[in-house]
């Protein structure tokens, strides 16, 4: 016990050294030359410890050549650590790799050495102090996640600490994790959150130490967001009082005070001569005291630069990011700078768009234009180191802002030349601001089946992780153990999916895309910013219309209130108001449509963005005059087919892919369990498409179970859903479909080998949920999208029980002879209207427009649905021929 004791302390004294001496490093010459010769010495002893205390002791000119040091010793290990000694080594070489790689400017490299640390210590834990790993391994990988933006593997890192820090009865250990729990919770928007965290904070740390100091600049922060705008002021001056009365040797209080005046300057950004004034005293301080760390000297140039921005002065701008850009990007030329010469750091995205704002108050649209696709690229370097979904989509929706900029930038150009160049460079952008995570998960689930043994691992933790969140849900969420190995999974998928390529933001090909397009059909994409809605149209020649809308706040509004208004409320107020409706449907179609109108007998594949994709474009209206009868209003279903999809890449990835290519399977749960109502019109949905499949499989009611469906997804090439489906604002959880015996929660699909052709989901509301900036509309749709489905069939609000039935009767019996599946539901909608039988009233949109197509019009291949009647014709016909031979020679006889 005393031997353990002494190691243990003997453990804590090597570490801390060496921490202590990374955290005030004078960076030195190194002796050249002698350290491969050490090193061969110690390894041919089979000295590990020694030869990798060698490597964390020996001198380097800067943190970079450090860095590349350590990440040398990382790849040239001989063998594992085996004894206690050896696997402390280990671990302080992965900590300092990680402390390098930051101070480098190497963020990402240095998560991946802080995470490698973190595990190291998981898997020793008899050699590891619990005080250590607080310190120098969770601390700075949570606040590596921090920067990197990827805040819930953040939170989840601090958590951990908390409990750490608890456990210790350390309270400065726990003031600074409330500290990193304040910056991570204000980055994810959860401002009153980060103000409890800060108050725990204050209450625990020392009033006159530099932790207090900080908590209080966090304060401010959270304040100013708050629009608390004099809690802000005085929280940040008294901070800056506090770290300026700290001992003249503490380099943490230094770094926190020249990060104080920083943020001052942020705070008065409105009154710029004030700001001007905090960050020239950043600057000076800097310069004074020297401040080593250059990530922190580049966020500094970048404010200047951004503040000479706002200033129009784009000349002192460009100087002060000049001098940002040598730091991040030393050696490189930016005249000469490629996508692939950047990576996934905030400030130098924040660089390049200011460096763009700058170029074009100069009137050098071009250089603006390039700046704005190195900021892109850096962006989605950036994205692909995030781990969660929330992440990675609160980083889609903050990138509309500079897309919108770099759009305006090109359609501007494009007005001026009238150059194509410039017309394929706003679709471009278009395009890369349109549902990208989509796109990769798409990517994702096609990689899936190429056998790859990550892959493979990362299945069957996927697999584990619908298991234990059934589990949860099942059991209320309540069970902590179970919330540790949901935890734990999270943790080993997102260290398995960091060492999977990163998907290339490829340049979007015009003439391949036109090459793809079948007969007869046209692409048509927008873009809804904040001042402009802008439109492209392509055909099988190239890019032929292109367009900008000015718009408000107030048109995204009215688009809200009308999709409200007249379908998400039911159809009282278009039954009540029908004229007010009809207007209000022109004007979205005049403003949409009226400069290039579709073309009759053509296919139009639309990708709206933003609030367009909740609206059913179908329903709108293409004449101003107004008819008395319903069925006579020249709705836009009667002009052309329409078919949706999210951006030209998921509908490119829904051309492809290896589908079932026969069989239907439907699913019809019109007496339901567990509470749910009863749905009315299901049954006769079942009856009225009975007689026009003849290949189906049919589960009703106690047969429509969990498993039979989840065997037909794999089976068949269609799949019919008619049952409750929960997506938002529902008692559940999780969205799930709603079958006989159980829920099917939508994150199970991502366990799926294979999947179908199209699925029709003729319950309510599935294609409705939660709108993501710049991805779209989180539906049921969509997740059968994202598992690589090419067609699916789904509701924007709740069907109508009389209609449903027919129309899809009218659809399948039409899409037994139709290879295009999106004319074939148009059919079906247009036949209703034509109905004689149907009342005027149920001629209203809100009755029939409900179901929209999206995806590949030419998903199903010919055969998957013959109808039944052909089986009927041709069996008359062969046993007529016999029938007509025997009267032939009956006919013959009589004349003999």
């Amino acid at each position: 016990m005393a031997e353990a004791r002494v190691h243990i302390f003997l453990v804590k004294r090597w570490l801390l050294l060496l921490a202590i001496a990374l955290l005030s490093v004078a960076w030195q010459e190194p002796t050249t030359g002698a350290l491969p010769d050490t090193l061969r010495k110690y390894r041919a002893a089979d000295q590990l410890t020694e030869w990798i205390y060698t490597q964390l002791q020996w001198p380097a000119a800067t943190p970079l050549e450090k860095a590349a040091i350590l990440k040398q010793a990382t790849t040239h290990i001989w063998r594992l650590p085996k004894t206690a000694e050896e696997v402390q080594a280990w671990q302080d070489l992965l900590i300092n790799q990680g402390y390098t790689l930051l101070l480098s400017g190497d963020i990402v490299s240095s998560t991946d050495a802080y995470q490698q640390a973190f595990e190291w210590a998981r898997q020793h834990l008899s050699t590891t102090d619990e005080s250590l790993v607080l310190e120098y391994i969770l601390k700075p990988l949570g606040n590596n996640y921090t920067r990197l933006g990827d805040y819930e593997q953040a939170l989840f890192i601090h958590q951990k600490a908390l409990a750490l820090a608890n456990s210790l009865q350390d309270q400065s250990a726990l003031a600074g994790t409330y500290s990193n729990l304040t910056n991570t919770a204000g980055n994810m928007g959860q401002l009153e959150q980060a103000r409890l965290y800060c108050q725990e904070g204050l209450k625990v740390a020392d009033k006159k130490s530099a932790l207090y100091g900080l908590l209080l600049s966090e304060q401010a922060d959270v304040c100013e967001k708050l629009s608390q705008h004099d809690i802000a002021k005085s929280s940040i001056r008294e901070s800056i009082r506090i770290l300026r009365q700290q001992p003249a040797g503490d380099q943490e209080a230094a770094h926190w005070l020249f990060m104080a005046y920083q943020q001052a300057g942020d705070i008065y950004l409105s009154t710029p001569i004030t700001a001007k004034q905090y960050y020239q005293e950043a600057l000076h301080y800097m310069r004074r005291k020297q401040v080593v760390r250059k990530r922190e000297q580049a966020k500094l140039y970048q404010r200047l630069g951004q503040l000479y921005v706002a200033l129009e002065e784009p000349q002192h701008a460009l100087s002060w990011l000049d001098s940002c850009a040598r730091i991040l990007l030393p050696g490189k030329d930016f005249r000469q700078l490629k996508e692939e010469d950047m990576y996934g750091e905030y400030t130098l995205l924040d660089m390049l768009f200011a460096r763009a704002a700058a170029y074009n108050q100069l009137q050098q649209p071009d250089a603006a234009l390039q700046a704005y696709r190195l900021c892109f690229a850096t962006e989605h370097k950036l994205r692909s180191q995030f781990i969660s979904a929330s992440a990675k989509e609160m980083a889609v929706s903050d990138s509309r802002s500079r897309y919108e900029m770099a759009i305006e930038t090109a359609y501007n150009c494009w007005l001026k030349t009238r150059q194509t160049s410039y017309q394929q460079v706003i679709l471009q952008f278009m395009e890369n601001s349109k549902s990208q995570l989509l796109w990769e998960e798409m990517l994702q689930q096609a990689q899936y089946h190429t056998g790859d043994s990550t892959l493979k691992r990362i299945r069957l933790l996927e697999q584990a992780q619908i298991y234990y969140r059934k589990e949860a849900l099942q059991n209320g969420g309540g069970d902590s153990l179970l919330k540790v190995r949901q935890q734990r999974v999270a943790w080993d998928l997102a260290t398995l999916r960091k060492k999977m390529p990163v998907m290339a933001n490829d340049t979007l090909s015009v003439g391949h895309l036109t090459k793809l397009l079948p007969d007869k059909h046209v692409i048509r994409s927008y873009f809804a910013g904040t001042t402009g809605l802008y439109s492209i149209e392509l055909d099988k020649q190239g890019i032929r219309f292109t367009n900008r809308l000015a718009i408000t706040t107030q048109w995204h509004d009215s688009l809200l209130y009308f999709r409200q208004h007249y379908f998400e409320n039911g159809a009282q107020a278009m039954i009540n108001t029908p004229k007010a409706y009809y207007d209000a449907a022109y004007r979205i179609y005049a403003q949409l449509f009226r400069q290039q109108p579709l073309q009759t007998g053509n296919t139009y594949m639309l990708m709206p963005d933003g609030v367009l994709s909740t609206i059913p474009l179908e329903a709108l209206v293409t004449d101003s005059v107004y008819p008395a009868a319903i069925g006579k209003w020249p709705f836009l279903v009667k002009q052309a087919t329409i078919a949706y999809a999210y951006s030209l890449r998921t509908w490119q990835a829904q051309l492809s892919g290896d589908t079932n290519k026969k069989g239907f399977s439907g699913f019809f749960i019109a007496r339901q369990q567990h509470g749910l109502a009863a749905l009315q019109g299901v049954e006769a949905e079942k009856e009225l498409m009975a007689p026009v499949i003849s290949n189906g499989r049919w589960f009703p009611d106690a047969q429509a179970t969990v498993a039979s469906f989840r065997q037909a997804l794999t089976e068949s090439a269609i799949v019919h859903i008619s049952t409750h489906a929960f997506l938002k604002q529902d008692s559940m959880q999780a969205p799930h479909i709603a079958f006989y015996d159980a829920p099917f929660y939508l994150f199970e699909l991502n366990a799926l080998p294979r999947h179908p052709a199209m699925v029709v989901l003729s319950a309510c509301g599935t294609a409705d949920g939660r709108l993501v900036t710049g991805e779209g509309v989180q539906s049921l749709a969509h997740a059968f999208m994202a598992i690589g489905t090419p067609a699916v069939v789904a509701a924007l609000w709740n069907v109508n029980d009389a209609t449903t039935p027919q129309l899809m009767q009218t659809f399948y019996k039409t899409l037994s002879t139709t290879a295009n599946a999106a004319a074939a539901l148009q059919q079906a909608k247009l036949s209703w209207l034509k109905d004689p039988a149907v009342t005027d009233m149920h001629k209203l949109p809100y009755y029939w427009a409900a179901l929209g197509y999206q995806g590949n019009t030419q998903a199903l291949q010919a055969g998957v649905l013959p109808a039944r009647g052909n089986y009927w014709y041709w069996l008359l016909l062969l046993l007529g021929i016999p029938v007509f031979i025997l009267l032939k020679k009956i006919s013959n006889n009589r004349h003999i």
